[in-house]
């Protein structure tokens, strides 16, 4: 239940119901989502808001809608939202989006919101607080070809610190080595392209500084332009942003976020 009560379509004044309107057209919907309605209260900010969604989710870029949303969904599962989670789902779920695509985003979103964690808990890239196993492990052959396959595939990202790190218990680096090339070595469902853009917003979300460092190389090496990655980045305010605003006045789930018409399907590109 909402902490502040819903500005809803019959009690805001014209320009209100003008932003509401072109909202319900884009999406379909009966009424504007929960989130607008909130922001309703505070009529210039709802149209500075709405005009930031429209830029990200409707401008010519080199990611598609359904990109950007799985991004976003990503996004808003490392910042545990759940309205956020069910919207771009749902969203994801209009335009097509596979149940093997979704759960393998999640696998993303699970490998680097972990990775991340490790690497801050030994700050890796900064002064790690215990030394790498290079010369510790050189009598496990398992674990020195494991980390040395990953410093090969990983050459460019210097992701082989934290698998040296890792070393130290070699089971758990065999099978963390195992998912990551799921992750970032193969092509899977999303495109490796993809994966490593989810892997940036994840990083940047959790203010990662390693792995920010190690998936900007990446995407680098991988042709994303300054200013795809800089989108990047926009995309990541703007759900960050979201994510804290439904979270903090508890915005409850549309049972339909989404109508049947066509323009629906289409990204957010109608006029004000």
């Amino acid at each position: 239940m909402t902490t502040i009560p819903y500005k809803r379509f019959d009690e805001a004044d014209d320009a209100t119901k003008k932003i509401y309107e072109n909202i319900m057209r884009t999406y379909g919907s009966a009424e504007p989502h929960g989130i607008y309605q909130l922001m309703g209260h505070t009529p210039e900010f709802l149209d500075a808001s709405w005009l930031r969604s429209r830029y990200l989710f409707g401008n010519d870029s080199g990611f598609s809608l359904k990109d950007k949303h799985i991004l976003t969904l990503g996004i808003s599962a490392t910042n545990n939202c759940e309205y956020c989670v069910r919207i771009h789902t749902d969203r994801l779920r209009q335009l097509g989006t596979t149940n093997e695509e979704l759960i393998e985003t999640m696998m993303v979103v699970d490998v680097f919101n972990g990775y991340g964690k490790f690497a801050e808990g030994f700050r890796i890239g900064d002064s790690p607080t215990i030394s790498t196993t290079s010369q510790d492990a050189s009598g496990n052959p398992a674990s020195h070809k494991i980390y040395d396959s990953s410093n090969r595939v990983c050459s460019s990202e210097g992701l082989a610190e934290m698998f040296e790190l890792m070393a130290y218990a070699p089971d758990y680096l065999k099978s963390s080595w195992e998912r990551s090339k799921l992750c970032t070595e193969e092509e899977g469902h999303l495109g490796l392209r993809l994966k490593h853009m989810l892997a940036f917003c994840i990083a940047a979300t959790n203010s990662n500084d390693y792995f920010i460092n190690v998936e900007s190389k990446r995407l680098k090496d991988l042709g994303l332009s300054d200013k795809e990655r800089v989108e990047l980045v926009l995309v990541v305010d703007l759900c960050c942003g979201y994510n804290r605003y439904v979270q903090g006045l508890q915005v409850a789930m549309e049972s339909k976020p989404f109508g049947d018409n066509a323009e629906a399907n289409k990204a957010v590109s109608v006029a004000a």
